[in-house]
């Protein structure tokens, strides 16, 4: 194991929380239009989607190479680390409200994290 492949687990989860929180803010704006189908088709065509499916497919492949090199009982619980991200995330760039006992459970899931990872 080396510092690249941890840095590349980063990489992972910061692909994994652009995807959740551009998804997020796609579905915010289509469905402003009137009509399920027509937002949804709205989604599918936009390019915050295409974010979300660029970041995710990056995302699987950079997951697979982690895997090789880094024991599964200590990669998977870094991706908790998205738990985390997202909602700080989404409190920042798409304005939603975090409540305290949100931002106490942030910091246990960062604690825990790198509780498992040493």
């Amino acid at each position: 194991m080396n510092i690249i492949t941890w840095l590349l687990l980063m990489v992972v989860v910061l692909f994994g929380t652009t995807a959740n929180v551009s998804l997020k803010y796609g579905l915010h704006i289509s469905s402003s239009t009137k009509g399920t189908s027509t937002s949804i088709l709205n989604l599918l065509l936009s390019r915050y989607f295409l974010i979300w499916f660029i970041c995710y497919t990056f995302m699987t492949i950079l997951w697979l190479y982690v895997l090789r090199t880094i024991p599964l009982s200590q990669a998977f619980p870094v991706l908790g680390l998205m738990y985390a991200l997202i909602p700080i995330a989404s409190h920042y760039l798409l304005k939603e409200r975090v409540v305290f006992s949100q931002w106490l459970g942030i910091s246990i899931i960062i604690t825990g994290v790198i509780l498992v990872v040493n």
